[in-house]
């Protein structure tokens, strides 16, 4: 089982460094076709490193009807109005202008970015957003993983901090974050509805006292193998917390295994085990250890 699992692993990466290769070819042009057409206005881009401030409106190629040029001529003339130094530049963008949802309107700096922004509430933008420093919900690309407000302005993405103190055990972590995400699959995919199920079965027996080394080994392949394999990102998003309860409690997996213990004494199985054997342990001593009424009948 592990070999095939091995060799599945080998070909999941081919497969993926021919389809990055591939890809890369088709969208990278010849020397000879890098024309950057309305790009060639003199405009740089924002840096988002930079300290100047500025903002961003799309640039599509093409016959485009969402008011680009009319918006950055808009944004240019009420930043002078308001006497702000703010340079306008152009998004780097591969749109042929046919989206529906523009005009685009960024702000590299600040990590977020207006759509539909028609020219006509330039002015609006700079008054709320550049002067006053409030986002403007109605143009807000709006994504379910992120916070809007002002002073929160952050990415967190499917991560997860937890805070867990030496009581925890991390395998019966794992195991819980693993059962908990088993029941929203759903189980389109092999990957994500045999895969999860095979690594709670290897956790089920670390936390047992019945695993093997070669349980370990498949939830290492297991974990790898999910985040390239499924048909979406939930199987790595769910294989996440065990990758990282093995990459850095590696040394907690290898007690369950190893040496049927559990350090924090969560395992209930381990904890039964370890007290059997204390006590097996306690009895060979005891047998081994003379009595003092023998030792005085052998004195002369």
């Amino acid at each position: 089982m592990l070999e095939r699992l091995r060799d599945l692993k080998q070909d999941i990466r081919e497969k993926v460094r021919v389809s990055v290769r591939a890809a890369v070819e088709m969208v990278t042009p010849a020397p000879k076709q890098l024309d950057r057409g309305p790009l060639s206005s003199g405009r740089a881009f924002c840096d988002p490193a930079s300290k100047k401030a500025c903002v961003t409106v799309c640039t599509p190629r093409g016959d485009c009807s969402c008011d680009a040029a009319a918006l950055r001529e808009s944004l240019e003339k009420a930043l002078q109005e308001h006497g702000l130094e703010i340079k306008v530049g152009e998004a780097k963008t591969g749109c042929s202008g046919t989206c529906s949802q523009g005009p685009f309107l960024g702000f590299p700096q600040k990590g977020f970015f207006y759509l539909g922004v028609p020219p006509q509430a330039a002015a609006e933008v700079v008054r709320e957003t550049l002067v006053k420093g409030r986002l403007l919900f109605p143009y807000l690309s709006i994504n379910p993983d992120r916070s809007y407000r002002p002073d929160i302005l952050y990415d967190r993405f499917s991560g997860l901090l937890a805070a867990i103190d030496e009581s925890v055990c991390m395998v019966e972590v794992a195991k819980y974050f693993l059962d908990f995400e088993e029941g929203l699959s759903c189980g389109k995919c092999v990957p994500c509805r045999l895969g999860i199920r095979r690594m709670a079965e290897s956790l089920e027996r670390i936390v047992g006292g019945r695993a093997t080394m070669d349980d370990l080994e498949q939830l290492g392949i297991l974990c790898e193998t999910m985040i390239y394999a499924p048909f979406c990102q939930f199987a790595m998003a769910s294989t996440k917390p065990v990758l990282s309860a093995i990459t850095y409690f590696k040394e907690e997996f290898l007690e369950h295994i190893e040496k049927k213990e559990c350090r924090a004494g969560v395992c209930q199985a381990l904890v039964e085990f370890q007290r059997k054997k204390a006590f097996r342990e306690r009895m060979v001593a005891k047998k081994k250890k003379p009595s003092e009424a023998a030792l005085q009948g052998a004195d002369p």
